[in-house]
């Protein structure tokens, strides 16, 4: 590998040059000197501006306005805001009342959503409505409870959030280098999984897709897909899922048979008693969340590896879990199993 030589090694290799052709050993602030001084200054610059345009030959390097022209190369633009969308439950008080399309609902802190049909409620039970976002970005997924702007008379003022979300802002410089990496490394598409994938990656507002060859028997392909949320990853909205199967359709090949899906929730428990000095029951809980936030769909609940973590923490002596055992999501034709944390409970 050549290596680019520094600023004291260009300077001296022009003062031995130098020394080579008179015979003459200049003094420190002779001519020479300073004239092969501003000699390896240059060459030094030019060195530097090599190095520079080599990064931007490559993906894994290039900087930000060259990602552009490999982009273009490759076909995979950087992926602009996304709107949040999806469901929220409504209540009457009395049966019959129409929430008009357009109804709009606020968390009080300058964020906004509207319905995006017209609903009959019931004062026996809550009423599915569907909404979207008033602007672009991931500060409008919400969860918890939202509250209806001016509601028409007969309509509970508060509303559960079913599920929004899909709301992103622009892509980051690394997913986009990432995704522009991949492309590059799997060259022309030919419907292979990860073919499917990186398609499925590039519909503004999903988190992450999840391949599933022959879920359904012979040529059939399944995408589980997960969509940015206001902490993490959480499921998409129905619009988010039928953007993404359209792409799905579009990139795969025409005896395929594919589909994307959610993943299903499955709520756990846990609970920890802590023995230590000093231990703080909000830090073995954030460690708890943390886990199992960080969990995909499919994968398994291990307790060795929470109780390494919590153990991990100064001052720790010992910790009992529950669950103790090892938690496996069911992954089958019908479903795959996505563990969420639901009450996480820290006792001394």
């Amino acid at each position: 590998m050549y290596q680019t030589p520094k600023y004291s090694d260009i300077k001296a290799t022009i003062m031995q040059e130098y020394v080579n052709q008179t015979g003459i050993l200049p003094q420190r602030d002779s001519d020479a000197d300073v004239r092969a001084s501003g000699t390896a200054a240059v060459a030094e610059g030019l060195y530097s501006h090599q190095e520079h345009i080599l990064k931007q030959l490559f993906v894994q390097t290039a900087d930000e306005p060259y990602l552009y022209i490999h982009s273009e190369e490759l076909g995979l633009p950087r992926l602009g805001g996304s709107t949040a969308t999806g469901q929220v439950w409504a209540s009457g008080t009395t049966d019959g009342v129409i929430l008009p399309i357009g109804s709009k609902l606020t968390d009080g802190f300058g964020h906004y959503w509207q319905t995006t049909s017209n609903a009959t409620l019931s004062a026996q039970k809550e009423v599915s409505v569907p909404v979207q976002a008033s602007n672009n970005g991931a500060a409008f997924n919400a969860t918890g409870t939202l509250r209806w702007v001016s509601p028409v008379a007969g309509l509970q003022s508060v509303a559960q959030v079913d599920v929004i979300s899909g709301g992103s802002d622009g892509e980051s410089l690394e997913r986009w280098r990432g995704r522009l990496w991949n492309k590059k490394k799997l060259g022309k598409s030919l419907s292979r999984a990860e073919d499917l994938r990186q398609a499925v990656l590039g519909v503004a507002g999903v988190a992450n897709a999840y391949v599933y060859p022959l879920r359904r028997g012979a040529g059939s392909v399944d995408v589980a897909i997960t969509a940015q949320g206001a902490n993490g990853a959480t499921l998409p909205s129905d619009s988010l899922l039928a953007q993404s199967e359209q792409v799905l359709k579009d990139t795969a090949a025409f005896w395929e048979d594919v589909r994307t899906f959610k993943p299903t929730i499955v709520p756990i428990d846990v609970m920890a008693k802590v023995t230590g000095v000093n231990v703080n029951t909000g830090e073995i809980s954030a460690i708890i969340n943390d886990y199992l936030n960080a969990m995909i769909p499919a994968e398994s609940y291990k307790a060795a590896v929470l109780y390494s973590l919590i153990m991990a923490v100064p001052g720790m002596i010992d910790v009992q879990l529950t669950p103790n055992v090892n938690v496996n999501p069911t992954v089958s034709m019908e479903q795959v199993g996505w563990i969420r944390p639901a009450n996480v409970t820290v006792t001394l």
